[in-house]
């Protein structure tokens, strides 16, 4: 038997409790979410409540500033701080517009993680 949905928000709102940063990377970060970084700060994230079956997204959208002019914008990658260190959860590859615009600002708008209890 799969768990229900109410062990499923439960579990959602233990992993909002640690996915706090948010580090964009111009290429695939790796196995250890470290690999191309942009020059942007690592931002901190809002998430929204979750939904029945533990699903949940970005409460708001997270900025970066300081990426490189025109520069590639094409994963991020979650992680326990909004600062530097801290433990790696995992990588996202974006989707949509993937460059930062003129003024070295990006924007992610959306981030959604869905539940599973198969």
């Amino acid at each position: 038997m799969a768990l229900n949905n109410a062990a499923m928000v439960v579990a959602a709102n233990a992993l909002q409790g640690v996915l706090v940063g948010m580090q964009l990377h111009s290429g695939d970060p790796g196995a250890a979410g470290t690999s191309n970084t942009t020059s942007a700060g690592r931002q901190a994230i809002s998430w929204a409540a979750p939904t029945g079956a533990g699903s949940f997204g970005l409460a708001s959208s997270v900025a970066f500033t300081g990426v490189a002019a025109n520069g590639a914008c094409t994963y991020i990658s979650l992680w326990s701080t909004s600062t530097t260190g801290g433990t790696w959860y995992g990588n996202f590859q974006l989707s949509g517009d993937q460059t930062a615009n003129a003024a070295g600002q990006y924007t992610v708008t959306a981030l959604n993680l869905t539940g599973s209890a198969t």
